[in-house]
């Protein structure tokens, strides 16, 4: 028996772990390319964060008014929003987005 929850354990998928986290969509630093699918994301503790965009559910908070509200994809996400993320880290530390809501809109690009 022990041995079958042994090989059980072994065969089931590891998944990374979620988290959550909010900042500012920032430009990429210098010495990094703009690369499709993926922002910044800069936290209140200046903490810098590549996420991966481009299979997330994309929603307004509350605190962004209706009227200034619209169908968004990963297009939407601009520098100087702020953002709050949901995410899964993988195996090599990425951060994979599965949500993130647009809780403040860039007033001008930063």
């Amino acid at each position: 028996m022990l041995a079958f929850l042994f090989l059980l354990g072994l065969s089931l998928p590891v998944f990374g772990a979620d988290g959550m986290f909010q900042g500012l969509v920032v430009d990429p630093p210098a010495n990094q390319p703009v690369t499709s699918g993926w922002v910044y994301v800069q936290g209140r503790n200046h903490a810098l964060r590549r996420v991966e965009v481009s299979h997330a559910l994309i929603v307004f908070g509350n605190e962004v008014p209706d009227s200034q509200r619209h169908k968004c994809g990963m297009e939407c996400l601009i520098p100087g929003q702020e953002v709050r993320v949901t995410a899964e880290q993988d195996s090599s530390g990425e951060w994979r987005a599965k949500r993130i809501e647009i809780l403040k809109l860039a007033t001008h690009r930063i």
